[in-house]
């Protein structure tokens, strides 16, 4: 069986209505030329006859004309219907969410964020998955996730960012190193301590380039991709790190043993964003999770994650 087309099942409606080819082209603001040969195309689709023309240029259907009648109408009116079904669908507070996550963030968002939306809107079905930035976004924009959160110097050429909350980068160290008192540090105060990045790229990239921005080579001891490996060795001692802090993180996500510390010098701006797919009209829940993960994010709302 070929492909017919709507309009075509339109005209032919038309048709079976008026009783006539001019009257349906008529109607339909259409040549009699043109319904003719609509009403043709869809024929020779179906492979069947479905009028009988009569001398009297009137037109009847054929049993298979009444039967595909009686479809196109129901087929019509459903296509009609579909607009608003579907914008009623977008308004409901219910269905699946999916995110992406990159590694470094999730720990300190997704939990609060799981617990706020299960609360508010128990028929949401919130999904994750944690990645690298660069991958993540790819997949918001083929379609596979809704949204990611990343970090803004990561944002790849294909998605839109909505900017959650300002973020910068901090200095980790433990609660028993040196410098963990100072209001501030340098990344020269720095220079002769053993360093630890997490291994997701482009992060640790990012971090090295900041230090020989500073004039400081860093003492790389060891990378990990881990972010729970990374926070154990700050806080025996044994290596510092740099991590993004904006101001809704969770005060003890870190920990007791472990300081974190603002930079002085001059580093690139970044902010938490969600990273969403352009040109998409998304559905409340989205927007819901969306506008949750910003209150959390910037500190907007209650802490009740």
């Amino acid at each position: 069986m070929g492909e017919f087309t709507l309009r075509q099942l339109e005209y032919f409606v038309a048709v079976l209505e008026h009783g006539s080819l001019t009257e349906a082209a008529k109607q339909s603001n259409i040549s009699q030329a043109g319904a003719s040969m609509a009403i043709a195309q869809l024929e020779k689709s179906l492979g069947m006859d479905l009028l009988i023309r009569t001398r009297s240029k009137k037109v009847a259907p054929t049993a298979a004309g009444q039967e595909l009648g009686t479809r196109a109408r129901r087929i019509l009116a459903e296509a009609a219907e579909l607009p608003a079904a579907l914008n009623d669908g977008r308004d409901q507070m219910r269905g699946r969410v999916a995110i992406g996550c990159m590694t470094a963030i999730s720990p300190r968002i997704i939990p609060q964020l799981l617990g706020r939306i299960s609360r508010r809107w128990p028929d949401i079905r919130l999904e994750f998955v944690e990645g690298p930035a660069e991958e993540l976004q790819h997949a918001v924009a083929d379609g596979t996730l809704d949204l990611a959160l990343v970090y803004s110097l990561q944002a790849v050429a294909d998605v839109d960012l909505l900017v959650l909350t300002e973020s910068r980068p901090h200095f980790m160290l433990a609660a028993t190193h040196p410098l963990a008192a100072r209001d501030s540090l340098r990344f020269a105060d720095l220079a002769q301590e053993d360093v630890i990045l997490l291994d997701v790229p482009p992060s640790a990239e990012r971090v090295i380039s900041m230090f020989r921005a500073a004039g400081v080579e860093p003492r790389v001891r060891w990378r990990s991709v881990v972010a729970e490996t990374i926070r154990g060795i700050v806080a025996s001692g044994q290596a510092c790190s740099v991590t993004h802090v904006w101001p809704g993180m969770v005060p003890n996500y870190l920990g007791a043993n472990i300081r974190l510390v603002p930079i002085t010098d001059e580093t690139p701006p970044n902010r938490l964003v969600a990273a969403v797919a352009p040109g998409v009209r998304r559905p409340r829940r989205v927007e819901e999770v969306i506008a949750t993960a910003k209150d959390l994010a910037s500190a907007a709302g209650p802490g009740d994650g």
